[in-house]
């Protein structure tokens, strides 16, 4: 059976045991669990601690680290060597003095994967690092191959590098009967949408309150739920909703809500909608897509490769609210209930963790062979 290692070199500080790295971290570990009987797999993480565990049958090995940028912890790397693994897969790009160290240190008898997280290019000595750790892998992992480009171009990534597309995450988010969702939260109606996030540009709150105010004009109806954990654009938003009370009363600012409650919301929705202007996965789309909530999206390679281009879902392009809102009229009178069913199909199909794991597998078995 092939062997591998799933490498992480970012420490853990704020953990004091293991259970807290699954319990925060379970959308980027769970898949591990479809990987039984189909690859000999072990993770290695860093923590302020040192610990091996067994979790859902997948073992789990814990080294002390500390975050420093030069800072490399050779018990780690003795340990891989003795393991002798087919596969190790390394996760973030930002990490080249530990990367160029492995692969000396440990030599080049496996396959070296490096995955994306969202990260984006260095500048500078950290970028040439970059640049020469990613010459010592064998492939790169990203959510879409369009994520990838922004590497090429700042040519730390070669043009022909061996890049594969599989989710970086998953979700065990299921969908909620849409009554009993709306009963616990209170949300009303036929035409409901949601969006969550840090109010910031990245996430471009403003766009989408300017988008759906255009289709509020057609659909007097519909309300737009906000939930969001940091408050950095409140302020104008307040201004801009103080500036239409039709569009104030229609636009609620839910705030902070807990992670159990969120397929509660997502299953009351409608539609869930987004003005990311760069994600490097997309955690709430998945979550979303998990309890059947339809997508209205920016067209970014993440949420290309998650709705399949636009196919389980709608996209527009980032920044215009006006697309935005031509996107949310043209919905008018579609079949919610099998659009959302077939947006479930397809997560279940194409986005679980089984998929996550199938698709690892079929990966390693083609380099290792």
């Amino acid at each position: 059976m092939i062997k591998v290692v799933d490498l992480i070199y970012h420490s853990h500080l704020n953990y004091s045991k293991p259970t807290d790295v699954l319990d925060n971290h379970a959308p980027a570990l769970s898949f591990a669990s479809y990987l039984k009987d189909k690859l000999d797999f072990i993770f290695v993480k860093h923590a302020g601690f040192e610990q091996h565990v067994v979790m859902d049958d997948i073992p789990y090995y814990f080294f002390k680290g500390d975050n420093k940028f030069w800072s490399v912890s050779l018990k780690t790397h003795r340990f891989i060597k003795r393991l002798k693994p087919d596969v190790v897969i390394v996760q973030g790009l930002v990490f080249p003095v530990q990367v160029m160290f492995l692969r000396l240190f440990c030599g080049k008898k496996f396959k070296l994967i490096i995955q994306h997280h969202g990260e984006l290019p260095s500048k500078g000595i950290k970028g040439r690092l970059e640049k020469i750790a990613c010459s010592m892998a064998d492939a790169f992992f990203f959510t879409s191959n369009g994520n990838a480009e922004i590497w090429k171009q700042k040519k730390i990534l070669a043009p022909n590098a061996n890049v594969h597309e599989i989710l970086e995450a998953s979700t065990g988010f299921r969908p909620i009967d849409k009554q009993v969702s709306k009963m616990y939260t209170g949300v009303k109606g036929d035409n409901n949408l949601i969006w969550t996030g840090h109010l910031n540009a990245n996430k471009d709150p403003l766009t989408v309150i300017n988008g759906f105010e255009q289709y509020l004009a057609a659909n007097a109806d519909a309300k737009l739920y906000m939930i969001y954990q940091t408050d950095t654009l409140l302020a104008d938003i307040e201004q801009k909703l103080a500036s239409n009370p039709v569009l104030s009363k229609a636009v609620i600012l839910v705030g902070k809500i807990p992670n159990a409650d969120m397929p509660y919301w997502f299953s009351a929705a409608d539609f869930y909608v987004s003005g990311s202007h760069k994600e490097g996965s997309g955690y709430a789309l998945l979550e979303a897509m998990a309890c059947g909530c339809i997508p209205v999206v920016t067209n970014i390679p993440s949420y290309q490769k998650i709705t399949a281009n636009g196919e389980y879902g709608f996209l527009y392009n980032v920044g215009d609210a006006e697309a935005l809102g031509n996107t949310l009229k043209a919905l008018q009178g579609m079949n919610h209930a099998k659009l959302s069913a077939t947006v479930l199909a397809h997560f279940e199909r194409s986005l679980s963790f089984k998929t996550i794991a199938n698709d690892l597998v079929e990966i390693c078995e083609k380099m290792v062979k």
